[in-house]
């Protein structure tokens, strides 16, 4: 037994209690007295005191199974099983909810019979009929609901605190249905794949996927319980596919299950390439139509961002400018478009992106060709010691210098310059007698000071002339943050005195990487980027017209399959013909090699670069290269797989649909975060060939948008959303897909029984037959007793008192007397 009070805010008014025994006459306590009790009572009246205690009798509410689709057998259990608990506790007020089925001859209070077999409104009436801190439940069921909705119910019980003892009757009848159909997300001339998921009984039963009467798939299933069967169908078109998934033997209940299938429009491919006109209807031809294929020249490529996979094909360096290499990289890193880079030695090779703008992005690294030559050497290392040389930067620099130095002979000549503002010759231009200190004094090297490079390569350019040796070399190491002068101008003039300048560049800022590849151009030498230890790479000045050469291995060339089968598995892809020719390349560290020769050389390689991904095919998909794969039947089906999984995988949008019943909520969420307008969603028909009416979202967050709006549940959601340049994303949600059809629950869904009574607290068995042992007493419900109203007729009293006190005769007479 407990004192609440609904408003204890009126207990303020109790500091105006001393007022009344100011305002009272002196001499006059009872009449004080009076006032004062008035006071309290009507203070006590406005907070609206309670008094909460306990009922004596504890209510327990029966929610027993009776639906239609349960054996003979089952619901006599189940009748045994209640009229076992209503034995156990003969004295406690009883409530019956029966699930369908005809009414049970049962000893109890009150009687509700519910139509249909849903756990779910069952659950509701028992919670409606429960008074606060009351009784309990007891559940007498298969658990097999035919609705998922039962766990707002549960949730209720658990925190109320309602113990639910749970009774589970197994269904000794075993029969086979289907109890769910998934439909996987396809795009046109993609192999659509539904998985059916059924309950077998032990016996063969065939399943039919069809569409408008006409046969798509079927596949046989015998299975004594759950099991799931793939039914596969190429999609011929974009739109919306009604399925029907039906199983020959079982009763259209449980054996037929109408769907909808949501084929997504082609995928866009941007096609860069430098082949002969007709490659672009040889490319649509292999990829089918699961892919729409746009052309540009690869010397305008506009906006790539809004294409997710951009094909560039044996497109060199040269025929792609600087700054749309950088737009590309961009794309990919940032937007996470896919680029797909195929072609021979123009790409991979001589004239190829080594040490250009989209070089850093492409999975492969060129490998060299060397050639022996002993010609006489001197070589200047120009090494930025400024300040932003501090850490890393500088010791990478020292180690290429100590690089350098390790592939000179002692004839020839070397030497050491730093400039930090003012210059420094760290070790002086002279014949390479002593390595030891020529090293020590490397290691010496600080960094300090300003930026300032031209009095720097003057004197290097200086010293390396009065030198006689067959060729001279400056090296320009530095991080690239220099302060601006005629640099280019100067190395042009000292190229045209036979004089070479290379540049290592160990920063990794993208306009230091321009500057200095051009630097070295200007001035007839070679760039090298090394962003970190990881990046050295040794240099020979004995070979100042090397060049990385491609090594083009012409005839057919055996393949193996690597690590890519993952890439294919499920397409039925068989083995690889042999290829006609390919550039050797060597895959870099971080990068998957998918198909190799026999001897390992690489053929397709594929990383993640950014948020994108980026393959590399190192031979000609439509030229000489594949000439012996044009006879291989899945050729295009490979390279369609191939271009989807490069493909960007991330939509602009995601939609949600969530039913309940009658009700659909729709969430919309861009997965870039972007700010923008509001998306166009549409309501489709229900044959999904017109708009029915759009869909009024309300935006709630960041590129997050809602909508509620009510369909029949026997009915599909049939949604069409536009975002921007995202193209029409289609989504399908099937009639009825939140309710089963009666008995064609799988026991992985149905409510978990044991789970429900551990987490309320109740008690769980399994069986109709029981342990024997009586349920614990619960306690009865909670009351409300309000004493307000009697504090309120106390106050009236205790006013009409105190009214005649002041007026009595007997006062009167006194006052006259006194007077």
């Amino acid at each position: 037994m407990s004192l609440t009070f609904f408003y204890p805010q009126a207990g303020w008014l109790l500091l105006l209690l001393p007022l009344l025994w100011w305002v009272a006459p002196s001499g006059r306590p009872a009449h004080a007295v009076l006032r004062a009790g008035t006071f309290l009572c009507l203070i006590a009246g406005l907070a609206q005191p309670s008094l909460i205690y306990r009922r004596g009798t504890a209510p327990q509410i029966y929610v027993v199974d009776q639906r239609d689709d349960l054996s003979a057998g089952a619901r006599t259990q189940i009748r045994k099983a209640l009229a076992r608990r209503l034995a156990e506790a003969p004295h406690a007020r009883r409530l019956l909810i029966q699930l369908g089925g005809a009414p049970i001859v049962a000893a109890v209070d009150t009687r509700n019979v519910l139509p249909g077999g849903s756990l779910t409104p069952g659950l509701a009436r028992a919670l409606q009929s429960l008074p606060i801190g009351a009784g309990g439940i007891t559940l007498i069921t298969d658990g097999r609901s035919t609705d998922r909705h039962w766990e707002r119910q549960v949730a209720a019980m658990v925190r109320r605190g309602i113990p639910v003892d749970t009774i589970r009757i197994e269904d000794p009848a075993r029969r086979a249905f289907i109890g769910d159909v998934r439909p996987a997300a396809v795009r046109v001339g993609e192999q659509a794949v539904v998985r059916v998921a059924v309950q077998g009984d032990g016996r063969p039963h065939r399943l039919s996927l069809t569409s408008g009467g006409r046969t798509l798939a079927s596949g046989m299933v015998q299975a004594d319980g759950p099991a799931e069967v793939a039914l596969r169908f190429p999609a011929e078109r974009a739109g919306f596919v009604p399925l029907r998934v039906r199983m020959d033997g079982v009763d259209a209940a449980g054996g037929t299950i109408d769907t909808v299938l949501a084929v997504q429009d082609p995928l866009p491919l941007l096609y860069l390439g430098a082949r002969r006109t007709g490659a672009v209807p040889l490319l649509q031809r292999l990829l089918g139509r699961g892919f729409r294929v746009d052309a540009r020249d690869p010397a305008a490529i506009g906006d790539v961002a809004r294409y997710p996979l951009v094909m560039l094909d044996d497109v060199p360096a040269n025929r792609l400018p600087t700054h749309d290499q950088r737009r590309l990289s961009r794309a990919v890193a940032g937007d996470d478009v896919g680029l797909l880079v195929t072609g021979g030695q123009t790409v991979f090779g001589a004239g190829g992106y080594a040490g250009a703008p989209l070089g850093a992005a492409l999975p492969v690294l060129p490998l060299p060709e060397e050639k022996v030559e002993e010609p006489g050497v001197g070589v200047v290392i120009v090494v930025d010691t400024s300040g932003s040389m501090h850490g890393d930067r500088l010791d990478n620099a020292k180690q290429m210098a100590r690089r350098i130095l390790d592939k000179l002979k002692p004839t020839d000549q070397f030497g050491v310059l730093e400039f930090y503002g003012a210059r420094q010759w760290t070790v002086p231009l002279q014949p390479v007698t002593d390595r030891e200190a020529n090293g020590r004094a490397i290691a010496r090297l600080q960094a300090q000071g300003s930026d300032d490079l031209l009095p720097a390569l003057e004197d290097a350019f200086y010293a390396l002339k009065g030198v006689n040796t067959r060729y001279k070399n400056i090296v320009v190491i530095t991080d690239g943050e220099l302060q601006p002068n005629r640099y280019d101008q100067l190395l042009r003039q000292i190229a045209q005195d036979r004089v070479n300048v290379s540049t290592i560049l160990t920063g990794d800022d993208a306009a230091a990487t321009e500057m200095m590849a051009r630097w070295a151009r200007n001035g007839h030498g070679r760039f090298y980027a090394v962003p970190d230890e990881f990046s050295l790479v040794s240099i020979d000045f004995k070979q100042p017209q090397i060049k990385p050469q491609p090594d083009h291995q012409p005839g057919a060339k055996a393949l193996r399959d690597t690590s890519g089968a993952m890439w294919w598995r499920d397409a039925g892809i068989a083995a690889i013909p042999p290829l006609s020719g390919y550039t050797r390349v060597r895959a870099r560290p971080d990068a998957e090699t998918l198909l190799a020769t026999e001897s390992g050389d690489p053929i397709l390689v594929s990383w993640l670069y950014g948020g994108g991904r980026v393959s590399a095919m190192m031979t000609e998909p439509l030229g000489e290269g594949s000439l012996s794969w044009r006879s291989w039947k899945q050729y295009g089906q490979w390279l369609a797989r191939l271009a989807s999984m490069t493909a960007r995988q991330r939509p602009d949008m995601t939609v949600n649909v969530t039913r309940r019943f009658d009700h659909v909520a729709i969430a919309a969420q861009r997965l870039d975060g972007r700010a923008g307008p509001v998306p166009h969603l549409r309501l489709m028909r229900a044959d999904g060939a017109a708009p029915e009416r759009p869909i009024a979202l309300e935006a709630r967050a960041p590129g997050l948008f809602v909508a509620d709006m009510a369909v029949a549940n026997d009915r599909p959601v049939l949604i069409e959303a536009e975002d921007g340049h995202s193209g029409v994303i289609r989504i399908a949600e099937r009639g009825r897909s939140d309710i089963a059809a009666a008995g064609a629950v799988l026991p992985a869904r149905a409510m978990p029984l044991a789970r429900l009574s551990e987490l309320t607290g109740g008690r769980y068995q399994d069986g109709a037959t029981g342990d024997g042992n009586q349920p614990p007493a619960r306690p009865g419900g909670l009351a409300a007793a309000d004493l307000w109203p009697w504090l309120t007729l106390l106050g009236m009293l205790l006013y009409l008192c105190d009214l005649f006190y002041r007026r009595s005769p007997a006062r009167h007479v006194r006052r006259t007397t006194s007077a």
